[in-house]
Order: structure tokens, then sequence, then C-alpha cells
């Protein structure tokens, strides 16, 4: 009886898998520099960025809203002039710490990275009991910020969250390599 069960469970994922991969486009902005994963194809829309301190900067956010299911990429563009150097290596942690502000038990919290590039991960499960997937990376005077907020049990959040690819000014996926002295040296594929 056992093995039937597990047989029966393996048919419909293994039918419901087909459904979920064929939704999700590979989605490219070369002038925000990124690649990701979206179920389906983004809004973009201008916005600005309030950082820790300082005058708004310019942002574009890439939204897919999939009925309770919110995927985004924020980006802040900290290029053309802007001068507090400490706020431009601060703004993750900065970003970091806006999403805990929000609320929501806090339940992975950590440094992260996307070939390399440094980052950090939040996973916070909201009052409503939905799950917010946060990556914040920097590259290049450029902070990224994906953001899935997906109901309790949806797939989709991870698999956004990791599709990240940051792209130099050719388009092309950039991933750094690390000397033996622990330093970044460029890559492109």
């Amino acid at each position: 009886m056992r093995l039937m069960r597990l047989i029966a469970a393996a048919f419909v994922l293994l039918n419901a898998a087909p459904g979920f991969a064929q939704e999700w486009i590979e989605y490219e902005n070369r002038d925000d520099r990124f690649a990701v994963n979206f179920p389906g194809q983004p809004t973009i829309r201008e916005t600005t960025y309030q950082p820790q301190r300082g005058k708004p900067l310019p942002a574009r956010v890439h939204t897919v809203q999939d009925g309770p299911r919110r995927y985004s990429v924020t980006v802040v563009n900290y290029a053309g002039g802007y001068r507090d150097v400490s706020d431009v290596l601060g703004s993750i942690a900065w970003e970091a710490w806006n999403f805990r502000k929000r609320g929501g038990e806090v339940t992975y919290d950590a440094y992260a990275q996307v070939d390399r590039i440094q980052g950090h991960q939040l996973n916070i499960t909201n009052p409503d009991k939905s799950l917010t997937v946060a990556a914040i990376h920097l590259n290049a005077n450029r902070l990224y910020i994906l953001e899935a907020t997906v109901p309790p049990q949806t797939p989709g959040a991870v698999h956004f969250q990791q599709s990240l690819s940051i792209l130099d000014e050719q388009g092309n996926r950039i991933r750094y390599e690390l000397d033996t002295d622990g330093n970044r040296l460029k890559r492109v594929r």
C-alpha cells in the first residue's frame, strides 16, 4: 500500500512539473545588465530608490504578478556621480535591513553570492503565511534586489532567486574567479 502511494505521488509530481516549467521564461535586460527566470514577461516601471543617505536614485522595477505570486527585480543605478562610496558599499546591508523591518519571521538571513558577486539572502515568513525570498547583490555600481512573495507551499521563489545572472556592457554573463589570495578576477562567459 505504501509503495502505491509513493507511485501515485510521483505520478502527480511528474505530470505537474511540465506545466510549471512551461510557464517560466529566461528574461534578459541588457540596459539593466541582468538575466533571470520569470513566470512570464515582466512589466517595467521607472522609479526612484532612497539610499541610506542622500538624494533618491534612479531605479527600474521588473515585475511579474501571477495571481498571488509576485516576482520582481529592482535595479538601482548608483553610477553617474553618486559620491558617497560608503553608501554604495553598504547598500546590501541597508536593503537587507529594509526587508527585516517589514516584519514577519526571518527564517534565513545570510551572505550569498551569484557567480562570486557578493550579496545577501533573506527568507521571511510573512504574517499572512506567505513566503518572501529576497536576494540583494551589488556589481559595477548597480544594486540588484530580487524579491519573490508567494503563498505557502508554492514552488518557484527559490528557482527565481537562484536564476540571476549579472551581465557586462556587451550582454555577456559575468563570472568571477578567485586567485590564490581570494581576489576576484573577471571571467566573461
